[in-house]
């Protein structure tokens, strides 16, 4: 099952969307989506009002957003996290992010108001 993804600022790669588009999700970015730059708050609300599946790689934030949404009784359709390392030989490449995402689609857990880390589904 495809996604509708959102990369944030942090994720957003023409090479990583290119990707993703070959592996059949839906993307937006925020340079095609004219939010470059915005909070990660107003990320996550721009991508959970349009029903984009949010990409960071910018975790730590992303996880206290989503306490903070769930604790409200807000919804957004899931939030996919990507941890890196300062060793960038131990970071997932792009292709393994692309994989990680359709090992996590094929397990079928849900993705909506849930936060998952994509490091986990290599």
């Amino acid at each position: 099952m495809p996604l509708s993804l959102y990369l944030d600022d942090c994720a957003d790669d023409d090479t990583l969307a290119a990707l993703l588009r070959q592996a059949g999700h839906r993307v937006s970015t925020p340079r095609i989506a004219g939010t470059s730059g915005v909070s990660d708050r107003e990320h996550l609300h721009f991508a959970a009002h349009r029903g984009y599946t949010l990409l960071t790689k910018d975790p730590d934030d992303f996880v206290g957003l989503h306490h903070q949404w769930r604790d409200s009784n807000r919804n957004h359709s899931g939030i996919l996290l990507i941890y890196e390392d300062k060793d960038v030989s131990k970071n997932m490449s792009r292709t393994q992010i692309v994989l990680a995402i359709d090992n996590l689609v094929a397990s079928a857990l849900p993705i909506a108001n849930e936060i998952h880390n994509l490091n986990q589904w290599r």
